[in-house]
């Protein structure tokens, strides 16, 4: 099947009456299909106030669509034979040999016990650690990462990769490593493992092995000076005022600075048209041209549903996940993979391979009609964000003949 350019059209005019600029200041989606762009679309803002425009050279926080990179990353340490999926996380962080689980009581009172087995690579790469997000309300270990200042991607209390591992030495974990999927923190220990056994920082990994090959040369952790005017304030829902408001500034963001640490997780900046070539690349099974970054088997087994059979997030996940949206839908070794689309009540394609970030971007590779799909904006705590990622999706495959 192919996508017709009349129906996409479609897509922009309905974000356009729907969402801007009510609800998000701008946005810019791509399509592509057998490896051709199919559709580009940009509407609105990246800077209310001033009246900057989004355009096709805008950089976004892009958040936790950092972490396929990331997994890929790991993808490549496996093919060394430098890691497996089976290694106890222990192997690497030896600080953690000896990690409790919460099973009660406060902070001053907390009752734990030891781990049923130990945590695993496959266990961080599929969320089913035990770790958390301070945001994550699915445990009283939450509250205990907020009281700790455990927040990795774009913190303010300025710890490094060691500080944060041996602190988390000593916080329970929410549950025994395999029990749950539960969206956590995970994605930046591997990315901390990925700087212990290279050597290199993640930044000079992901340079080196990723950015550079791909020629992605607008995504980073730290935006330079002469790119800072291109990107986009970063806004936050206001619950009590029903309005956004500027979360980020871009003349005085915090991308402007070195991190301390740097987040696998949730830390790059990118462009609509960078990230459409980390797509490629999933899309090709590893390979653009003739520019190889991991095999084909490797890149499959990363893109494939690990989750147990007949078992879906909604069965196991802790939060949203273990929602509807988690209905037909499995987990990867880096990202959300459709298993049943039926069950999903979507017009997604099975195999589809996906993730967003916490500012309402998203992203999405099908190998079945060979179609990838980014979507940008700028948008934190959007009550509007599950809307507009299904909108996306039945606009996207309406266009279909």
């Amino acid at each position: 099947m192919k996508l017709s350019s009349e129906k996409l059209n479609q897509l922009g005019i309905f974000f356009d009456n729907t969402y801007i600029p009510n609800n998000l200041p701008g946005f810019s989606i791509l399509v592509q299909q057998y490896n051709n762009e199919v559709y580009y679309y940009q509407s609105g803002k990246v800077d209310v106030n001033r009246e900057r425009k989004l355009n096709r050279e805008s950089i976004f926080r892009i958040y936790s669509m950092t972490k396929p990179i990331t997994s890929m990353s790991i993808m490549m340490l496996l093919e060394q034979g430098k890691i497996n999926i089976s290694d106890e996380v222990e192997k690497f962080i030896p600080e953690w040999k000896e990690l409790s689980v919460y099973q009660s009581g406060c902070f001053e009172n907390l009752i734990t016990e030891p781990p049923k087995r130990k945590m695993t690579i496959k266990d961080l790469l599929m969320h089913r650690s035990g770790l958390t997000y301070d945001f994550e309300e699915t445990s009283f270990v939450q509250k205990i990462y907020l009281k700790e200042d455990i927040k990795i991607a774009r913190a303010k209390e300025k710890l490094t990769a060691d500080q944060y591992i041996k602190k988390l030495a000593n916080i329970p974990l929410a549950f025994s490593p395999g029990k749950y999927f539960n969206y956590s923190i995970s994605t930046d220990i591997l990315g901390f493992i990925i700087e212990r056994i290279s050597n290199l920082s993640l930044e000079e990994y992901f340079k080196k092995n990723i950015f550079e090959p791909l020629e992605m040369k607008d995504t980073f952790f730290q935006i330079p000076k002469e790119k800072i005017d291109r990107l986009a304030n970063c806004y936050i829902y206001d619950q009590t005022n029903d309005k956004y408001i500027v979360e980020d500034d871009y003349e005085n963001s915090s991308y402007i600075e070195k991190p301390s640490c740097y987040s696998g997780g949730g830390g790059l900046l990118s462009t609509i048209d960078d990230y459409m070539k980390f797509c490629t690349l999933l899309q090709n099974k590893g390979s653009i041209g003739n520019t190889n970054i991991i095999g084909s088997r490797t890149a499959e087994f990363m893109m494939t549903n690990h989750l147990e059979d007949n078992i879906d997030l909604y069965d196991i996940a802790k939060g949203k996940w273990g929602t509807n949206i988690g209905k037909g839908v499995g987990f990867s070794l880096g990202g959300s993979v459709v298993i049943d689309p039926i069950k999903n009540m979507s017009l997604r394609s099975k195999d589809e391979f996906s993730w967003g970030g916490a500012a309402s971007t998203l992203f999405w590779v099908d190998p079945k009609e060979k179609i990838s799909v980014v979507f940008m904006t700028q948008m934190l705590g959007n009550p509007l964000s599950q809307e507009i990622r299904s909108d996306l999706r039945t606009l996207v495959y309406q266009a279909l003949i």
